[in-house]
């Protein structure tokens, strides 16, 4: 072998020794980084852990707290455990460079005047490029290899720095495994959650709620009873959290009912409201009280159907006071806001008339015909709850009766005499609210009974008709010496069951006497008259003079008072 080949297998040979040294060097860098960078992970996580569990246990258990607190913990952790890993591991992690070793080695070794990084630089081939001197790049890299080969190249890394760190991250590797051995419960419960987000999985508690009441479905206006039952140490006092709607939480005293229960009592609940149960260190979940209220009318149309006989028709109210005739058939028809299961009409607050419930429980129905005034109201029971409600306060049906028609014998003014040749003309005059339907003439002779003869038809309100007819066509054996008694009977037009109601006038008589009597009793009747006429004129005379004194005596001066 010649000379300059055995050189450059010199050189080979020390390129590599050097090329080994420098990249053991790079792995125990590597092997540093990775160690600090997982003892700094393992430290901040079991920090994280541990104040996830204190800020989950004291801040985050409540019910009242939403599942996604905790996602935003978890999310806090991740990014957390990213930039401890990129700062301390990731960023400190680089890529095998020997003149980047070589610089960090001659840093701890200044004495070398940059012979290494110079060695590491020239190559062959840099050195044909810029047309060295192989003889001077030979002497370099032999005084290279020389002053380097009992030097260790590793030492550039001293694991010493990290003592503390190992130490640091013992201490905290054993705490967090001893809490996690002390404590399991709680760190499983908190892995749990963590994982669960929605979940309401409670930390241990040295009292715990054994139940409450729990979800609660209550008629408006009724009491309810929150009650819950505790073991392990038992407070003397708890707390009973409750909110209406979105308002704020309001705090009230739970005292114990006996031994380990507790017991507050709503006397009226008139809307619902949530609410939780604190019993020393122990937390209930959350619990509804629902109140069902009272159905609420959204329609009403109340159908009048007046009698025929009234001419009146049909009507709609919206209004539950109702005023109307006798005989009226009255429809309530209402559309509530929630489904009821049956429905009752109480007519003076006792007598109960179902009513028609139809279109899924939403609209009621009831017909009745009215006779009498009543007072009333409604009773509802919904479905599905089976809650009874009644309708505060009353409402009226006035009924207004169908009068008895009216009716007076306007002519003749009295009794009166005739002959048996009698004929009966009489005037009357007879009225109605509604309208009428029939006259008839009711008579007896002497103390016999009743007989009817009908005069006819009648159409109208107010109406004043009269009649002719013989008596002797009435009574076939009239004799003289006989009293004929009679009155005026008419009907309104009112039909149905109860048919038309009637009235009579004040009687009349005629007393049947002989023609003599009959003259007679005309010319005394004549005469009377002839008196009346004759007292009547001498009353007017006297008055005429007692007019004329007075007008004289306004005309007179008033005398002059005498002097002294």
């Amino acid at each position: 072998m010649s000379k300059r080949a055995r050189e450059h297998f010199a050189g080979d040979e020390s390129r590599a020794v050097v090329e080994h040294k420098l990249r053991d060097a790079w792995h125990k860098e590597r092997r540093f980084h990775h160690t600090r960078g997982f003892c700094f992970l393992l430290v901040w996580a079991s920090a994280l852990v541990l104040l996830d569990l204190l800020v989950d246990w004291l801040f985050l258990a409540s019910y009242r707290t939403p599942g996604w607190s905790r996602m935003i913990l978890l999310g806090l952790n991740a990014a957390t455990l990213v930039i401890v890993l990129y700062r301390y591991w990731w960023r400190h992690l680089q890529r095998y460079d020997p003149i980047r070793v070589s610089l960090e080695f001659e840093r701890k070794h200044p004495e070398l005047k940059s012979l290494l990084v110079s060695y590491v630089q020239i190559s062959d081939e840099a050195l044909a490029e810029t047309h060295g001197s192989p003889a001077l790049a030979v002497a370099m890299r032999r005084q290279a290899v020389t002053t380097t080969r009992p030097m260790n190249f590793k030492e550039v890394i001293s694991y010493r720095l990290l003592t503390r760190l190992l130490l640091f991250s013992a201490c905290v590797l054993t705490l967090f495994a001893g809490l996690s051995v002390y404590k399991t419960p709680f760190f499983r419960t908190l892995l749990y959650r963590m994982l669960n987000p929605v979940s309401h999985r409670e930390y241990p508690t040295r009292t715990v709620i054994e139940r409450v009441t729990g979800d609660l479905t209550i008629q408006q206006g009724q009491a309810a009873t929150i009650t819950a039952v505790c073991s392990g140490e038992i407070p003397l006092k708890g707390w009973l959290y409750v909110r209406a709607k979105d308002g704020p939480w309001e705090t009230l005293g739970f005292l114990k009912s006996g031994g380990d229960a507790f017991a507050y009592r709503f006397s009226n609940v008139p809307q619902s409201f949530d609410y939780y149960v604190r019993l020393g260190d122990d937390e209930s979940g959350r619990h509804r009280v629902r109140v069902i209220p009272a159905p609420k009318v959204l329609e009403r149309r109340i159908l009048l159907k007046y009698p025929e006989h009234t001419n009146l028709g049909t009507q709609e109210l919206d209004s539950y006071y109702v005023e109307v005739p006798e005989g009226t058939e009255v429809t309530w028809r209402m559309r509530l806001d929630q489904r009821l299961q049956s429905a009752e009409m109480l007519r003076n607050f006792q007598d109960a008339n179902a009513m028609q419930v139809r279109e899924v429980g939403h609209v009621v129905e009831y017909t009745r015909k009215v006779w009498e005034s009543f007072d009333y109201q409604f009773r509802w029971k919904t479905a599905g709850h089976g809650f009874v409600y009644e309708t505060p306060g009353s409402y009226t049906v006035n009924v207004i009766p169908d009068t008895a028609p009216e009716v007076e014998i306007t002519q003749p003014l009295g009794d009166e005499k005739a002959t048996v040749r009698k004929r009966l003309m009489v005037t009357y005059r007879a009225t109605d609210d509604y309208g009428l339907s029939e006259a008839r003439l009711i008579f007896s002779v002497g103390d016999g009974p009743e007989q009817t003869w009908k005069i006819g038809p009648l159409s109208g309100k107010d109406l004043k008709p009269s009649f002719e007819k013989k008596l002797a066509e009435l009574i076939p054996n009239l004799a003289e010496d006989t009293v004929v008694t009679y009155c005026l009977e008419v009907a309104d037009n009112r039909a149905g069951e109860r048919g038309s109601n009637v009235s009579r006038s004040f009687k009349r008589r005629v007393f049947i006497v002989s023609v003599e009597e009959y003259l007679r009793s005309i010319l005394e009747e004549q005469l009377r008259r002839i008196a009346e006429v004759e007292e009547m004129r001498v009353e007017e005379k006297e008055a005429g003079k007692e007019v004329g004194s007075m007008k004289y005596a306004e005309t007179q001066p008033a005398s002059q008072p005498s002097k002294p």
